[in-house]
């Protein structure tokens, strides 16, 4: 069990903390103070496997998320010591999918999508490959296996990889009325832009004229192609969805219940079926 109080008593750093907003997978957030300002207070937990993550936490892609208005003030970061404290954003809970909203959805996702990234980063290939790797001896490893062949087998082009979040689901996006940000890039890699715009419409549930807004304002090229690449990497995010589900579990055991696990694999059944109509 990690105690952020003794953390932050050890590091010297002056802070008040207001009450824990999630006990999560790979971290603890919390809502606080730091020197006298409100802010969010997250500690990674994952040390024990070697999980490909937190990428993000690279200085070169921090100041470029921040520059960009992506990613809120960082107060205080220490990748030695799984700490990081941010400044918190109101964000809109009753979200209504305005066109502003949407809007700046495909603006801030395609200025996310420009970030320029170190040589060596991280990729989802090695994410899938990292997986495969811990559920080796598991009794549903073969799931990993029909994810890296879904994987292999959407069409590819170079110039849609970028810096791609990974998980952009409603949690995971703040809107104060005036700005949008992302947070919580822990996933994040080198990745299909499909990814995050499918992510993004079936998180929304989009409508057809979202859409269009939203690849508009994004600065999409659209084609007979495109929806059928979207709806693959839909498919493939319920692969992720359901083998990241058992990765946890094999480190915190039961944290999935069997009943979320069987519901997964039956969304994906039917999305399977739906892509071979």
């Amino acid at each position: 069990m990690i105690d952020i109080q003794k953390r932050l008593n050890d590091l010297n750093i002056q802070f008040e903390l207001l009450g824990e907003i999630r006990d999560g997978e790979t971290s603890k957030t919390y809502l606080g103070k730091f020197e006298n300002k409100k802010a969010i207070f997250k500690l990674f937990n994952l040390k024990n496997l070697s999980m490909k993550t937190n990428g993000y936490l690279d200085l070169k892609i921090t100041n470029q998320l921040i520059e960009n208005n992506l990613f809120p003030k960082i107060f205080y970061l220490s990748k030695q010591h799984d700490l990081l404290i941010y400044e918190y954003i109101s964000s809109n809970k009753r979200l209504s999918l305005t066109p502003k909203f949407i809007k700046q959805l495909g603006t801030k996702l395609s200025k996310a999508h420009s970030i320029k990234l170190p040589i060596k980063h991280i990729s989802f290939k090695s994410q899938l490959i990292n997986y495969k790797k811990i559920l080796l001896d598991h009794p549903k490893k073969n799931i990993v296996n029909k994810a890296i062949k879904l994987f292999k087998d959407i069409p590819e082009d170079k110039t849609d990889l970028v810096f791609s979040h990974n998980d952009l689901n409603p949690t995971n996006i703040l809107f104060n009325n005036e700005d949008i940000y992302f947070i919580d890039w822990e996933y994040s890699s080198i990745n299909s832009r499909y990814y995050d715009l499918s992510k993004i419409i079936n998180s929304y549930n989009l409508n057809n004229l979202d859409i269009k807004n939203f690849f508009a304002h994004y600065g999409l090229d659209t084609d007979e192609n495109t929806f059928k690449v979207i709806n693959y990497w839909n498919l493939l995010d319920k692969y992720l969805e359901l083998i990241w589900s058992l990765v946890i579990n094999k480190i915190y055991s039961n944290y999935f219940s069997i009943n979320f696990i069987e519901d997964l694999e039956v969304k994906i059944e039917v999305l399977e079926t739906k892509i071979r109509q």
